[in-house]
């Protein structure tokens, strides 16, 4: 297992990018200054969804690199729980937000695509 903490890396990147200070970060976000050092040193979790986008949205982050922090943060929440699954929350939300998504993804499971499947499906998307 890779105990590798690259969520509160690139949260601690990103922030010192923006020249933040944790403090100030926190008073953005609606989060503690020391659950923030916690996530950023790898001894808690990330946050919350909710809180996640709250983030983004106090990092000001662009569209890259969103998707790499709630991917990040999956990944990170995946490995402090290994009881449970998670998805990035923009996908999550999204997911959630289009009634039909959910049947597609399951049809698929019943059919078992590969990822070539969905990587054709990408790029017919992307024409």
């Amino acid at each position: 297992m890779d105990n590798t903490n690259f969520f509160g890396l690139f949260l601690k990147e990103k922030r010192l990018q923006k020249d933040l200070s944790l403090r100030r970060l926190a008073e953005l976000s609606g989060l503690s200054h020391i659950y923030l050092y916690n996530v950023e040193s790898g001894g808690k979790a990330p946050p919350s969804d909710v809180a996640l986008m709250e983030l983004a949205n106090a990092l000001n982050l662009d569209n890259e690199s969103k998707i790499i922090f709630f991917d990040l943060a999956a990944k990170s929440k995946s490995e402090h729980d290994k009881n449970s699954f998670y998805s990035p929350v923009d996908v999550a939300r999204y997911i959630n937000e289009q009634s039909n998504v959910k049947n597609v993804i399951r049809e698929a499971d019943k059919q078992n695509k590969s990822n070539e499947f969905w990587d054709e499906l990408l790029k017919d998307m992307m024409k």
